[in-house]
């Protein structure tokens, strides 16, 4: 009977050395990837580390639950998105957004055309694809921040190939539309 615990007692210990192994190669080659993820979601570089942290707890604690039936980057991708999603539209996010705003605003008294004039054409790209609905802001994001295949997001975001093709074909053309608005051409600089 002793000896029997003692035989588990050492599975158990294999089995968690084994799943911390994992844990770490999982962040050591994915981390950088969600962290950029997730910072175009919320655009902020702590609630973005956050979100990752907590992705990888949830990973780990779900490990034994993975099928394998996509990649492990498709499957902590996916966790990312569902954080950053929750993340978005929770109060305590949104309070944080206004204090920031605030912040941004009353520091910028020294010379607030300079950061204007600086911050621009990157200010209105940004805004473009913050205004998207979620369905193609998700599409645009993995694929061009994320450099997703179309068949990887279409199984991460459990879709037709073809429903992914067209979602980030209107989300460049309504990104495009409001660039051409703010007198920006495809392609050009001014």
């Amino acid at each position: 009977m002793l000896l029997k615990k003692v035989e588990r007692g050492r599975m158990i210990n294999v089995i968690k050395e084994q799943k911390d192994a994992h844990l770490s190669r999982a962040m050591t080659t994915y981390g950088d990837y969600l962290l950029r993820i997730c910072y175009t979601y919320v655009k902020n570089w702590t609630v973005a580390e956050d979100l990752v942290q907590e992705t990888f707890v949830k990973y780990y604690e779900r490990m034994e639950q993975f099928r394998e039936e996509a990649s492990v980057k498709t499957y902590l991708y996916r966790i990312a998105i569902n954080n950053c999603h929750s993340c978005l539209s929770s109060w305590r996010y949104k309070k944080i957004q206004v204090i920031d705003f605030w912040g941004k605003f009353i520091s910028l008294s020294g010379n607030p055309e300079r950061e204007v004039l600086e911050n621009e054409a990157e200010a209105i790209l940004v805004a473009s694809i913050e205004q998207l609905p979620i369905k193609y802001k998700d599409v645009l994001l993995l694929f061009h921040f994320a450099e997703f295949s179309l068949k990887e997001i279409a199984n991460l975001l459990k879709l037709p190939e073809n429903t992914v093709k067209t979602r980030l074909r209107r989300a460049r053309q309504m990104v495009g539309l409001t660039l051409l608005e703010e007198g920006f051409e495809y392609g050009s600089d001014s």
